[in-house]
């Protein structure tokens, strides 16, 4: 069984990647030109193909002969990059490479989108949990190009029978990232980013100020931890997956004739609060723990109720075996995953 995988020097692409091996796949690995993170894949002995995900051309010769795609690639909402590039990246290369699998000398088995559940709007104020029935409210043009993904998927299997699966994936972590969430600076770069480009602020804008001078007097200790609350007292929620979860659970929707078809959330563990997950961090670390109040609140997650049924998915890494994860590399001890 031949498989492409695209971003496969991802943190989800390489580790999917080496499981897959060890199942017996031949991969066959898409990465961008000159892609800092390709030396994660070059040692897999792997095939590579270099190409930009928005050249056509390459995309579509990429899908060429392979059983099996795992669509893992895509442009996120950081750097400069105009949102026309998010759109060629994320979107006309999942069309590029469906179309490419219908050219191709070997019948397609599947098509797996990486999805996001930012489809939903995670970005409000109230405890909500989304299932995969939640109308999905794209607020930005990265969540916005995932939802055009995923109804290209659906149209080329409704017109060509090709068999494609969906999923949203949530907030993913590699055992190198771990130790350094929740810090001042990711919380400021979150916050800017909501505001960035005269973004009306899903927070309220009668927060703005208010939430600018916590940060700002955040921002002089950049090393702390953060155990942020709501005004009421409320507990920010962690909602972030292991890397081998994910890993796991894609693998289960390859394999799965019940996933044809279908959109599964693909999130980790139950969320754990911020004081819990701040203070094993700075436990950890030796970092300064730091109270915040925040004037709104943030939590939203994702039911994994449909892939646990339909699937057997079972997540297993709980942000406290992470962590565990995390000092044990950092001790230069082997583990279960390639690092991002």
């Amino acid at each position: 069984m031949k498989a492409l995988i695209t971003g496969i020097s991802g943190r989800v692409g390489a580790n999917l990647a080496h499981q897959l091996q060890r199942r017996g796949y031949d991969i066959r690995g898409l990465v961008m030109p000159n892609d800092p993170q390709a030396h994660k894949v070059a040692q897999l002995g792997v095939e590579i193909i270099e190409a930009d995900l928005a050249d056509a051309e390459s995309v579509r010769a990429a899908a060429d002969g392979v059983d099996v795609i795992l669509h893992q690639g895509a442009q996120i909402p950081q750097g400069k990059d105009p949102a026309e590039r998010m759109l060629d990246v994320n979107t006309r290369a999942t069309l590029s490479l469906l179309e490419g699998a219908l050219a191709s000398c070997v019948p397609l088995k599947r098509f797996v989108l990486a999805s996001t559940y930012q489809t939903y709007n995670p970005f409000i104020t109230s405890d909500v949990t989304f299932s995969e029935e939640t109308p999905q409210e794209p607020i930005d043009i990265y969540a916005l190009t995932k939802l055009l993904s995923e109804e290209i998927c659906l149209s080329y299997m409704r017109e060509y029978g090709t068999p494609v699966t969906m999923l949203r994936y949530c907030s993913i972590k590699a055992a190198n990232e771990v130790l350094g969430m929740l810090n001042p600076a990711s919380l400021n770069y979150f916050i800017e980013l909501t505001l960035a480009k005269n973004r009306i602020p899903w927070f309220d804008a009668e927060h703005i100020d208010e939430t600018k001078a916590i940060m700002s007097d955040l921002m002089r200790t950049p090393e702390a931890v953060c155990a942020v609350t709501d005004a009421k007292g409320k507990p920010w929620m962690v909602v972030v997956t292991d890397v081998r979860d994910v890993v796991a659970g894609t693998i289960q929707a390859l394999e799965s004739d019940a996933a044809v078809g279908e959109a599964f959330n693909m999130t980790g563990c139950p969320p754990v609060t911020y004081a819990h997950a701040a203070r094993l961090i700075a436990d950890a670390t030796g970092r300064p723990y730091r109270e915040v109040t925040m004037p709104f609140f943030r939590g939203a997650q994702a039911s994994t109720e449909k892939a646990r049924a339909m699937l057997g998915y079972d997540p297993q890494y709980t942000f406290d075996k992470m962590v565990e994860t995390a000092l044990a590399y950092e001790r230069g001890e082997m583990i279960d995953q390639i690092p991002n």
